[in-house]
């Protein structure tokens, strides 16, 4: 069966475009990930010439940006006769609906969503707690990162509240 973003219809660059803030994308690791795509449906190689002429960076820092991509499992490089393979088709299980909140939907409901599975009384407690001490426009925004990053505990998203300093 067909994956739903490889179908005729989807238009990839315009997802990624909608979906790179709640998919904690720099701009260049978006612009990488549009280039990658590009080569692909065009069936052109992709090489670090062709990586560095585009986004005028040095190799090191296509190094950087390929190394945050992998770390977030947005990318992933094998190899093969030709070369350096680059799959981006896992950046497509990221779920950007989860992060749909509005007034009339309950963030209990949402993070026990995100989280896959219901919150303990202690999460809720410590829910609350990071709630009241940094907003909740803070914790929903290290919630996306949390997500963004396939770890969902409460401890993280403290810890990304803490180091942000949101």
């Amino acid at each position: 069966m067909k994956k739903w973003y490889k179908e005729s219809y989807f238009d990839v660059g315009k997802w990624i475009l909608e979906n790179f803030d709640k998919l904690n994308l720099s701009s260049d690791e978006t612009i990488l990930i549009l280039l990658i795509d590009l080569c692909k449906s065009s069936k052109k190689t992709i090489t670090y010439d062709y990586l560095t002429q585009k986004l005028h960076k040095s190799s090191k820092e296509i190094d950087k940006l390929i190394a945050s991509l992998v770390s977030k499992q947005y990318l992933k490089l094998s190899t093969n006769a030709k070369g350096l393979v680059f799959d981006i088709d896992s950046i497509f299980e990221f779920d950007p609906e989860k992060y749909e909140i509005s007034e009339n939907k309950d963030l209990y409901d949402t993070v026990s969503e995100v989280f896959g599975k219901p919150l303990s009384s202690t999460e809720l407690q410590k829910m609350n707690d990071l709630i009241e001490k940094y907003g909740q426009k803070n914790f929903i925004e290290a919630l996306r990162v949390s997500e963004a990053k396939r770890i969902t505990k409460m401890s993280y998203i403290e810890g990304i509240l803490r180091n942000e300093k949101l």
